[in-house]
């Protein structure tokens, strides 16, 4: 990794860690430790709006897919689709994501098309092209009405995200975890 790889790199794993400190886990021992050391100190974990939890999902993938490119793609915030296409073609990445072959690689990238769409789309500036709600700011951009710790964002991403669990793929936080764990290395980054 170049210098702006290492940079990008470091904030995707930031925000990654970001997300699953306030991603709503109800059945996992971190969670629950979490939810007693807030507690001590007069936090509620589930006040925090499922926005938090999406903003930092989306700003872990725009970061970890300009990580990946040695050079600015120039791609702004839609980023992550372009990661994803050239990642599925890599096959240094087969062993540290978990996959066994390319072909395993390639169908699980298709069940996760439209969950990295809907992920890529939350960001600001797409979501106001596509007149879709954003997990940062209020919208709609011209006369903002509705704040994103108000919206469920059920549609947008949760649908996705279930289904692409159903689908008998590794599911895509876990790759995505794997992601962060391995795209340092020297075993699969370009």
């Amino acid at each position: 990794m170049n210098a702006r790889q290492a940079a990008f790199f470091r904030q995707a794993r930031s925000d990654w860690s970001a997300y699953r400190a306030v991603q709503f886990r109800p059945h996992d021992w971190n969670y629950m430790l979490r939810k007693v050391w807030c507690g001590v100190v007069g936090i509620r974990l589930e006040s925090l709006a499922v926005c938090h939890e999406l903003h930092y999902l989306q700003m872990c993938s725009e970061k970890l897919a300009k990580a990946y490119f040695p050079t600015d793609p120039r791609t702004g915030h839609a980023a992550f689709r372009s990661f994803m296409r050239d990642l599925l073609t890599n096959a240094r990445a087969i062993m540290p994501l978990g996959f066994a072959s390319t072909a395993e690689l390639t169908r699980w990238g298709h069940s996760v098309r439209y969950v990295v769409g809907a992920i890529e789309d939350l960001a600001p500036a797409i979501a106001d092209k596509k007149n879709l709600p954003n997990p940062e700011y209020p919208w709609p951009k011209p006369n903002p009405t509705t704040a994103p710790a108000d919206y469920p964002f059920t549609t947008e991403v949760y649908v996705h995200l279930n289904a692409q669990q159903r689908s008998g793929e590794p599911p895509f936080l876990r790759v995505l975890g794997r992601m962060i764990e391995t795209m340092q290395t020297y075993q699969w980054h370009l």
